[in-house]
């Protein structure tokens, strides 16, 4: 499993264009093959986190070729992103938090 985590920042005043923005890509991620789960949710006014799972590397770059990442580079290419600090993570093994 890969699990992509990390934050992204714009202005303050296009928080409410990302956050648009940002619904739709999620929604639309979590319907594409090999995706467990696709968060991006805002921290404060203009810094957003954004957690995604995927079953393979191989679906995690797919992503990027779908129109929904598409729409969403197009959506968000005027407002300012900057700060984005995102790492990929390999997961060998999971299980339950308690138990």
């Amino acid at each position: 499993m890969i699990v992509v985590a990390g934050s992204v920042s714009v202005p303050p005043e296009h928080s409410e264009a990302f956050t648009a923005a940002a619904t739709e890509v999620s929604a639309a991620s979590r319907t594409l093959d090999g995706n467990i789960d696709y968060c991006i949710s805002m921290q404060t006014p203009g810094v957003f986190r954004f957690f995604e799972c995927w079953e393979t590397e191989e679906a995690m770059m797919a992503q990027f070729a779908a129109p929904p990442f598409g729409a969403f580079q197009a959506a968000v290419s005027d407002l300012g992103m900057a700060g984005m600090d995102g790492k990929k993570y390999e997961v060998s093994s999971v299980g339950p938090l308690f138990g």
